[in-house]
């Protein structure tokens, strides 16, 4: 079982989200109180813009709403600048510390993530052999020009067993492992720099030569992100059991079950999830 992070750990890893969103729950406060003892502080921030902060939706950049994280350390009694120190920094909140130097220059913070479309391959041996992405993202900053691709593996999967293969609007960069944190990293270099707001669309399959049984399939969704479509292909030798979706947050002990699905006429089952804020979305099935 995976252990939740405390908000004390979150406060250290991230992201801001989920822990501005653990401290205002461990404070028992509702949103709109909290806007009204900013208030008082002679600090304005509306109710909307304090539900995006939290959900991942936007992040505070500006100096009047950094000013307004500041204060809401206060309020919510967490260490000075805990808050604002999860902002400043370029690296992938949420994970392990290790991921950051993994490759020089890695930032995962100047894309913004639209659309992402994961078709998962299930082979006759049970095994998810394959998965299929293709993502739509945004240039935060000018000159964008990749994009870091990382696994996590459990102690099932050989991290050297996972190779990458670029298939449209992109190509392979550097790629690392780290066998102690089970982390795997491929850089997918674009065709060229992208502006400021400037959309790309890419494709790229990761192969998984692993011969385990496979459960399910997640993806981590680190901010707010508009659109997730997970769709899952069985052989018609090795079909499913009770496959269903599953939701999961930082501070969820276990994940929870949201819909049941039903292998269509061409055995496979699909997730498609709209503004979505949690940080694992997935689908999981068993075997008879």
């Amino acid at each position: 079982m995976t252990t939740t992070p405390s908000l004390e750990a979150l406060l250290r890893i991230g992201p801001f989200h989920s822990a501005l969103r653990a401290a205002i729950r461990r404070r028992g406060l509702t949103l709109e109180r909290l806007r009204l003892r900013l208030g008082q502080q002679d600090v304005a921030v509306a109710l909307s813009t304090l539900s995006d902060w939290q959900q991942g939706r936007v992040r505070p950049v500006s100096p009047k709403s950094l000013r307004a994280v500041a204060v809401l350390e206060e309020l919510l009694e967490v260490p000075p600048r805990s808050l604002l120190a999860l902002l400043e920094h370029t690296g992938p909140s949420g994970w392990p510390d290790v991921v950051p130097g993994m490759i020089p220059g890695f930032n995962a913070n100047d894309l913004e993530i639209l659309s992402r479309h994961d078709r998962v391959f299930v082979d006759a041996e049970r095994h998810a052999s394959r998965v299929h992405t293709q993502m739509v993202v945004r240039a935060r900053n000018d000159g964008v020009d990749r994009f870091y691709a990382h696994y996590f593996c459990d102690d099932t999967v050989e991290t050297a067993q996972l190779r990458q293969e670029p298939v449209r609007n992109c190509r392979l960069g550097r790629s690392t492992r780290h066998e102690a944190e089970r982390v795997v990293v491929h850089e997918l270099l674009f065709d060229k720099p992208l502006r400021e707001g400037e959309t790309w669309v890419f494709e790229f399959v990761a192969h998984d030569a692993t011969r385990i049984d496979s459960i399910e399939y997640a993806h981590g969704v680190r901010c707010f992100l508009a659109q997730s479509l997970i769709e899952v292909h069985f052989d018609p030798a090795a079909l499913p059991v009770d496959p269903h979706v599953y939701l999961q947050d930082w501070e969820e002990q276990e994940p929870h079950r949201t819909i049941d699905l039903v292998p269509d006429h061409t055995n496979s089952v699909h997730h498609f999830e709209t503004d979505v804020s949690v940080n694992w979305v997935g689908i999981r099935w068993s075997w008879a």
